[in-house]
């Protein structure tokens, strides 16, 4: 892997974080409006899912990679 393919895949790793604790974030407000606004709660777990969703997909991929780094396990507990 050359160090402009490695500098990518850490934006990656780094937007995978990113996006885990975004939606960490909305399942906490998803489980907070659960009771008080449905509608509310359901656009919440939506947004959840798409961004877990979406770093669950960089995950793998950087791990199909081969990628290597000390912050994915921080993603990977994340998820």
């Amino acid at each position: 892997m050359t160090k402009l393919e490695y500098g990518k895949c850490v934006k990656l790793m780094e937007e995978a974080i990113r996006n885990a604790k975004q939606s960490s974030e909305e399942y906490k407000a998803y489980n907070q409006l659960l009771n008080v606004d449905t509608i509310k709660a359901e656009t919440e777990q939506r947004k959840a899912d798409q961004h877990y969703g979406y770093a669950e997909g960089i995950n793998q991929v950087l791990a199909t990679l081969g990628f290597k780094h000390d912050r994915m396990k921080e993603l990977s507990e994340l998820l």
